[in-house]
């Protein structure tokens, strides 16, 4: 089985598309794979999903409006994963990705509340957890394990296999659907150092998007 952890945008456009291939190849190829989410917020990423998108700067969609709603949509997530765990949260993450794909709609809360609601889940509920005291701890936890990784571009993917223990493989920034499907069908794709080796090492066959952690 593989364990990938996306440490994604938010709101980001790659992250979407990234998270599609992802579903599409471990279909394909019938592959038992757990997929953890990790929304972080950085200026950086937001810059580049702005330019991406080919937003204006100077719209409504501006940095700040942006940086409010990543916060927001982050705050959403772990409400609802504290109130109905992982699954739930990343699905509704998935399909709000999915509702501003189209570079039109514009995301607020009413958008977000609205896709609890299509979930089927209680939006009191989740709008409790919203201000639960471990909101705050789960975002922390996450953006340390960010920096035990060392992410610094977002999308980025740690891939672990577990046919090869305590080891992982960090893709960083965008990727092809060639590049990710070759990382789970060839074995020596898979076979990595020790997590805690922080030296950087590279799979000639990836370009430089792929690190050995």
């Amino acid at each position: 089985m593989f364990e990938l952890f996306l440490f994604i945008n938010p709101l980001g456009l790659s992250c979407y598309h990234l998270e599609k291939q992802i579903r599409k190849i471990a279909e394909e190829l019938d592959l038992d794979i757990c997929i953890n989410y990790i929304p972080l917020v950085t200026m950086t990423a937001m810059k580049q999903d702005l330019v991406k998108r080919n937003w204006n700067f100077n719209t409504s969609i501006n940095l700040t409006n942006y940086h409010l709603a990543s916060l927001s949509v982050q705050k959403f997530y772990y409400a609802i994963q504290i109130a109905y765990g992982k699954k739930r949260a990343r699905l509704f993450l998935f399909k709000l990705q999915e509702a501003l794909s189209d570079g039109k709609t514009n995301y607020s809360e009413a958008l977000a509340e609205t896709l609890v609601q299509d979930l089927g889940l209680n939006l009191e509920k989740v709008k409790n957890s919203l201000t639960d005291t471990c909101l705050r701890e789960f975002i922390s936890q996450d953006s340390t394990l960010a920096s035990k990784f060392n992410v610094t571009s977002l999308p980025s993917t740690v891939v672990f296999n577990d046919e090869s223990d305590d080891s992982g493989l960090l893709l960083d920034g965008d990727l092809s659907y060639d590049d990710l499907r070759e990382i789970f069908t060839d074995p020596s794709a898979s076979a990595c150092l020790d997590v805690a080796d922080n030296d950087a090492f590279y799979w000639s066959d990836c370009s430089s998007h792929l690190r050995l952690l």
